[in-house]
């Protein structure tokens, strides 16, 4: 297989105040939209730009996915498998509280529940299951989800066994761009090479939430 660049993004900034409880409805703010369309220019001044997009069905990683086909020339295409974890069920959260009580919990483990009793390890095999079929697709694909979907799909890409508990994190930025790059080796063994992790620098404003 020849080296295939799996781009990950993560959508713009889609709260709506300390007193917000999220749900896959919400949409970009004013900021998150203004992020969404800076990530759709960076992406089209790439020397290798996207040739396709995949997106999570929620507001906000369709319409960041949307800004990013618009200055691509790329049409969009969702996939339920790339909606985040526990989206399911409205958080019984709101923004102050998580920040408020961060870390819920130091390690999850597979069999630990969302909000809406999916299981991390459901959770990761789901989207490690969208992860091979865009892969199988070919060409240079864009993923447009969430920050706990991006970690995922990087679990699946280094290898990392689905009973291994989540003892880790990589950080993700509102619309920062994450750049994979795929093989398989003579040896029939998949390669991965994690290129640049949460790239911002083409935002004039960054967001963690």
């Amino acid at each position: 297989m020849e080296e295939i660049r799996f781009l990950l993004a993560r959508h713009g900034q889609a709260t709506s105040g300390p007193d917000h409880r999220w749900t896959r409805d919400d949409p970009l703010t004013e900021l998150g939209l203004r992020q969404a369309a800076e990530l759709g220019r960076h992406l089209a001044a790439l020397r290798r730009p996207p040739e396709r997009i995949v997106a999570s069905p929620a507001v906000r990683a369709r319409q960041t996915a949307d800004a990013c086909g618009a200055a691509l020339g790329v049409d969009v295409t969702e996939d339920e498998r790339l909606i985040e974890f526990g989206s399911g069920a409205v958080s019984p959260f709101t923004l102050a509280e998580m920040l408020e009580h961060l870390p819920y919990d130091d390690v999850w483990h597979p069999d630990d529940p969302g909000y809406d009793g999916e299981t991390v390890g459901a959770f990761w095999q789901r989207t490690a299951a969208a992860a091979e079929e865009i892969l199988g697709g070919g060409g240079r694909p864009l993923v447009v989800s969430h920050g706990g979907t991006t970690t995922a799909i990087l679990r699946w890409a280094l290898g990392i066994a689905g009973e291994v508990p989540d003892a880790f994190h990589f950080y993700v930025s509102n619309a920062s761009l994450t750049d994979l790059r795929l093989r398989t080796d003579r040896h029939g063994h998949r390669r991965a090479v994690l290129v640049r992790l949460n790239e911002t620098a083409f935002l004039s404003d960054v967001t963690e939430i």
